[in-house]
């Protein structure tokens, strides 16, 4: 038990000083940027937090769709029975982790493959169904971006073209490569591989002989995950333009669409937790490129309040249950050795 309580500890601290770095720098990002005179220093206080609640209310409820197409991809295409309440509570520990976890935008799915793995799914199926959920949901992001320019309805920030357009083919390769069932037959080849040379790793690692990689789904399964995707996306923007409504300011969903996409698209890549810093330089160039600079003091303020100090708060109970389970199987496991 005292074991038990020790490694709790410690992910405690790192936790906590991911979050205390992350907004330090968070801070220290604004103030320069401000200092500097780079960006606006004028702040209001919202004229209507109203739409500051609903904003919340929606980023959260994203996490339901994020449920329902995992649920589509396990129930339907791999034929893994898995409650989509319980999907969603995975979706919710998993985003709760990527606020924490430095590096891609998608930092939390480890925690979601382990805990899928612990209920009886291949470690190999686990993974490749959420590598499908990120693949459908960056070619549906990027498609968006190019949409917008394509058909000229908003003013597309450069750089935010560049990268959708790289990140649209990379991902699109991948789509191929799962469907043809080709990733899922590499992902196990790297699973046996850490498992030849990790004592053990077999303990946290299950494949299943003979498995058959791919998906069982029909056109019309593929077209719901697909437009489920985008729904998201379009929520993604509604929240964004609630932000400004909050202050008086009046701006279109497809500008929201476009903000949200391309800070995205912008932070893929991030050092920090939570792209600190990196998110902070996006939403600055987001805002400038569409004549909206002005606002980037109360903008990022708030979006940073709603998208990551809240979540942070509401959902660290999902993040506490499933890690707890995490923790009980690895201890059990190092017992039965």
């Amino acid at each position: 038990m005292s074991r038990r309580n020790s490694i709790s500890g410690e992910d405690w601290r790192r936790d906590a000083i991911f979050i205390v770095i992350s907004i330090v720098v968070i801070m220290a990002t604004i103030i320069i940027l401000v200092r500097s005179g780079l960006a606006s220093a004028r702040y209001e206080t919202p004229k209507y937090p109203f739409y500051l609640v609903i904003s919340e209310l929606i980023y959260l409820a994203q996490l339901s769709l994020i449920g329902l197409r995992l649920s589509i991809i396990f129930n339907r295409g791999m034929g893994y029975r898995v409650g989509t309440t319980e999907l969603i509570k995975i979706a919710a520990a998993q985003t709760f982790t990527s606020l924490l976890m430095p590096g891609f935008y998608i930092g939390g799915e480890a925690i979601s493959i382990a805990y899928l793995t612990s209920k009886g799914l291949p470690t190999t199926r686990a993974t490749e169904g959420i590598v499908l959920r990120y693949t459908v949901d960056t070619i549906t992001l990027t498609s968006i971006i190019l949409i917008l320019y394509l058909l000229s309805l908003v003013l597309v920030p450069y750089i935010a073209l560049i990268m959708a357009l790289i990140l649209l083919i990379a991902y699109v390769v991948l789509f191929i490569a799962i469907v043809s069932a080709r990733l899922g037959k590499y992902i196990e080849r790297l699973f046996r591989f850490i498992n030849s040379r990790v004592n053990f790793a077999s303990n946290f690692i299950l494949i299943n002989e003979d498995e058959v990689y791919g998906l069982k789904l029909s056109l019309i399964d593929y077209l719901v995950i697909f437009l489920i995707s985008i729904i998201q996306w379009v929520l993604s923007g509604l929240n964004v333009m609630l932000i400004f409504y909050a202050f008086g300011v009046h701006i279109s969903m497809l500008t929201g669409i476009l903000i949200s996409s391309s800070y995205i698209v912008l932070t893929y890549i991030s050092v920090l937790p939570g792209s600190a810093g990196i998110g902070e330089l996006a939403n600055l160039y987001v805002l400038n490129s569409l004549g909206l600079g002005n606002y980037y003091l109360m903008y990022d303020v708030w979006f940073r309040v709603i998208t990551y100090i809240i979540p942070l708060i509401i959902l660290m109970p999902a993040f506490l249950s499933i890690s707890r389970k995490l923790t009980m199987i690895s201890t059990n496991h190092r017992n039965l050795r």
